[in-house]
């Protein structure tokens, strides 16, 4: 299973070195020491750097937090480009094949490691969380949890490709009801 997770990291390569790229400036902000920061490895790791636990709820949200929404918000941004060209118009060329990939890519590598979630965890779960905090964070813990229980088994990557396939046409039947909506 590991070399599928591995073969997927590279043919997403672009999301996978922005997501290190991304988890390496958290870990700046804060100040946590990074241990590996290669981006591949032959190892469930690969496509994430290897860093010390964190030590705070803050840490631990932002940890699963950042990475996951600038690849999510890049990654939709392109594939307003790539995949509206190649699955809605049908325009194949060099460029829209392009952002299309990088799309993907881009998608594929939202997810937190295993390791991160699971430090959210504890940070959350803990005495010291107050409940307030808890009640806020929970449903994004939910969603980190769902997440990189399904990139480790590479299925992240088959449903960036469907939501490839999908956002074209959900966002053309979106667009004029958000028209009338602003017009409004």
């Amino acid at each position: 299973m590991t070399y599928i997770y591995v073969a997927t990291r590279i043919i997403t390569y672009f999301g996978t070195e922005l997501r290190t790229f991304w988890e390496h400036l958290v870990c700046r902000f804060f100040k946590i020491p990074v241990e590996d920061a290669r981006a591949f490895k032959s190892s469930e790791m690969c496509g994430h750097i290897e860093h010390e636990l964190t030590k705070s709820v803050e840490e631990a949200f932002v940890m699963c937090f950042f990475p996951f929404i600038m690849n999510l918000l890049l990654g939709i941004c392109v594939l307003l480009t790539g995949a509206y060209r190649v699955i809605y118009i049908g325009e194949i060329s060099v460029s829209s094949c392009i952002f299309l990939w990088v799309g993907i890519s881009l998608l594929a590598n939202c997810a937190p490691s295993f390791e991160d979630v699971l430090s959210f965890k504890d940070a959350l779960y803990n005495d010291k969380t107050k409940g307030v905090v808890r009640v806020l964070l929970t449903p994004h813990f939910a969603v980190s949890y769902a997440c990189a229980f399904l990139e480790r088994y590479s299925l992240t990557f088959v449903l960036s490709v469907a939501f490839a396939f999908a956002f074209p046409t959900v966002f053309s039947l979106l667009f004029p009801v958000l028209e009338k909506l602003i017009i409004k």
